[in-house]
């Protein structure tokens, strides 16, 4: 009986990695298609957290992209699954160099 709630508790563990795993993956894929859609640089993809919102366990993902190639933002998205059901940036501003 011992063998197989360790067996179960492994299969478990397993499970729940690999579906970090393919929420990673998803989240890259996905944040590199819209970056392209946006016409941002994307410098890097990180699990930030887990949190709860409106009773699903949502993940929470945050990104480094550049708009212009030189200043450096961060942006968030959370998934449910591999189900995107948010996506936040913050208000992007152009230099303006004012006429002398």
């Amino acid at each position: 009986m011992v063998e197989l709630l360790g067996l179960l508790a492994l299969f478990v563990l397993g499970a729940v990695v690999w579906q970090m795993r393919r929420q990673s993956e998803f989240a890259n894929r996905w944040l590199v298609h819209y970056c392209k859609r946006q016409q941002f640089q994307l410098l890097s993809v990180y699990r930030y957290r887990f949190c709860m919102r409106k009773g699903r366990l949502l993940a929470h993902f945050r990104f480094e992209f550049s708009h212009d190639g030189v200043q450096h933002n961060e942006g968030d998205v959370w998934l449910a699954g591999v189900q995107v059901v948010d996506v936040s940036v913050p208000v992007l501003r152009e230099d303006s160099f004012g006429e002398l």
